[in-house]
This record gives structure tokens, sequence and C-alpha cells, in this order.
């Protein structure tokens, strides 16, 4: 248990502003990659919509941190992260191509939105970077999915590379169907696919996370990534959604399954980024194995029940508001611990005074 005037531990976060401003400055280099594919497939659109989202993040920083933190809190460079981490999950424009303006793309303006109540409402309120209960982009993304949904769902196909299917991945496992053939899976991977613009190139998101691993700085942020994987991988092995062909539920269809989860929407974006946010993760590996493991079991049940094409923001802040109840649990058991190993002394004690 916390001791008298000692913050309980979901409320100790990253230990410096220098802790903090390296997390994010490492998070923004291993996202960049996947704007500058997002630019690739989508093309200058994609920058405006990255550039908007991230401007948007920093200038209600810089004015809310102001009026309510009084200082300047930009140093440690998380809302340019949340801001990107924003805008690559939304589509590149929500109007044709051929009618395409800058100002005139909605998705400029809901990326805006998103990442003003991600700073607004979830930042600067609990005190910060350092302090935030939940994930901001999680829940700007989450803003956004539940007032726009027919928009931030609404993906326009990359006129670079032909996708292998005319609806997303996500809407597909939605309605049962499965994509992934030995034909394409390889364009799969690479992200041919139709969905937002910088989370579906499967390949890169693995290497990513990869690097995170060999990373001594963010091996144990990872484990939550690879608890949530594990979890994801397993649920959808036992009971995919892919509806069964004449042969019924064989093993090509499960392993299908698990590719059709993974390669879906934001999924494996919001595993490998949303969910490693310092502060909203346990404090030691195991735990966050444990923990990133619950977050993906709550994303499949939220796939299966929920309403929207995309529902893993959701899981995350499920996941995040557990935390508490998850370090309340670990203290009664250490308590409890405590307890029986003095009892047993006592009695020992005891019984060699008796002797």
């Amino acid at each position: 248990m916390p001791k008298p005037n000692q913050q309980p531990r979901w409320k100790q976060r990253l230990a410096t502003n220098r802790d903090a401003r390296r997390w994010n400055l490492t998070s923004l280099a291993l996202t960049l990659p996947l704007l500058l594919l997002g630019y690739f497939y989508y093309g200058v659109p994609a920058l405006h919509v990255a550039v908007v989202s991230v401007l948007a993040a920093v200038l209600a920083e810089l004015v809310f941190g102001r009026i309510f933190l009084h200082k300047n809190t930009l140093g440690d460079w998380n809302a340019v992260v949340v801001g990107l981490w924003i805008a690559l999950m939304l589509p590149a424009f929500i109007v044709p191509p051929e009618q395409y303006q800058m100002l005139g793309n909605y998705a400029v303006w809901y990326a805006a939105l998103g990442s003003v109540f991600a700073i607004l409402v979830v930042k600067i309120p609990f005190g910060g970077t350092k302090h935030m209960p939940f994930s901001p982009a999680a829940a700007g993304f989450a803003f956004l999915t539940a007032c726009f949904p027919h928009r931030v769902f609404t993906f326009v196909p990359s006129e670079v590379v032909a996708p292998v299917r005319s609806r997303s991945m996500a809407l597909l496992l939605n309605l049962g169907e499965n994509a992934i053939t030995p034909d394409n899976l390889p364009r799969i991977l690479f992200g041919h696919t139709v969905g937002p613009m910088g989370t579906g190139v499967v390949l890169v998101l693995v290497v990513m996370l990869a690097v995170m691993l060999l990373l001594k700085s963010r091996r144990s942020y990872a484990m939550a990534s690879v608890g949530f994987i594990m979890a994801v991988a397993g649920l959808a092995f036992l009971f995919p959604r892919i509806t069964p062909g004449v042969e019924g539920m064989t093993m090509s269809i499960r392993v299908a399954s698990i590719g059709m989860e993974l390669f879906s929407g934001s999924l494996l974006f919001a595993a490998i980024f949303l969910l490693q946010e310092p502060s909203t993760l346990p404090g030691r590996g195991f735990t966050r194995l444990a923990f990133g493991a619950l977050a993906g079991a709550v994303a499949i049940l939220l796939r299966r029940l929920g309403t929207f094409e995309e529902n893993v923001v959701f899981a995350i802040l499920l996941a995040n508001a557990m935390l508490p109840m998850i370090y309340r649990i670990q203290d009664e058991a250490l308590q409890q611990k405590i307890f029986r190993r003095k009892q047993k002394t006592e009695e020992t004690e005891v019984a060699d005074a008796q002797e």
C-alpha cells in the first residue's frame, strides 16, 4: 500500500521530463516511416492531414497548457506524437481525389478536432504527459469514431497500387469474408488494402515492433504489445469470425482468421504505439505482458459486439481504466503474502519456545 503523502502507483509516471522527451522522440522516429508510406500511397493529402493534426495538437497544448498548467509543456514533444498518431488512423481524404483541396478535405478538419480533444480533455486536465490516465491519441480517435463514424471510416483506395479488395479489411471481417489467399497475402503485407492512411503496411509495423524489442529503453514497454498480439491471435484462432465454407471450420480458415484480425483496421498500429504510453502501463515487464493480453481480449470482444468498423481504441481506453484495479489487486495480494509470512514466522517462534 502507498505510504502517507505518497502518490498511488498508478499516478507515478515517467520519472523526469528528459525521460518523457526521449520516449516521445523515439516514438516519433519510429512513426515517421509510416507517414512516408502514407505519402507514397496517397500523395500530398496524407501530409496535409498529418501537418494540420500536429499543428492543432501543438497549438492546443501551447494555449491550454499556459491557461491551466501555467507553463509551457511542449518540450517533451508529446503533442507532436499525439497529433501524428491520430492522423495516421484517419483516411488521407474524405472527398473524391478529383475534388481535393487542402481546406476542403474533411479528414484535415476531423484530424484537428480529434487532436484538440485529446489535448484539452485527456491530457491537460490531468497534469500533462507524465500524469495521463488514458492514451490521448486513443481518446481523440475514439471521440471521432463515436461522433463521425461514417466519415472516419470512409476510405478512398490508393491510386498508386490496386487494393486486393474494394472494401476495407475490417469491414470484410465484420461481414465474415476472408481476403487472405496465397496470392493476396504478400500484397496485404505491403499495404495494398483500403483503410487508414498510415496503419496498413503490416511488414513495416512488424519491423517497428522488432526494433522496440531490440531497444533496451523500449523493450519493457513493447511487452504490452506482445501480450496484445498473442491474445488477439489466440482468440482469433479459437473463435474465428470468418464464415466457414462447405468443408466447415478448417485449419486454414482459423489461420486466415488470425491474419484478418491482425491485419485489418488500426489494430496492429494501436497495439504497437498507442498501448505503450508509459503513463498508462503497469510498472513491470511481466505485468505489462498480462496487461496487453487483457487489452487484446477486450479488443476482440468489442470487435464482435461493437457497432463500429474498428473498436481497438475503445479497448485500449478500457484497459487504461482497469489499471488502478490491477494495482489494487496486486497490493492486496502482496499484503496477504506478507501477512502469511509473518504468521508463519510467529508460529515457528512459538513452537521453538515450547520445545
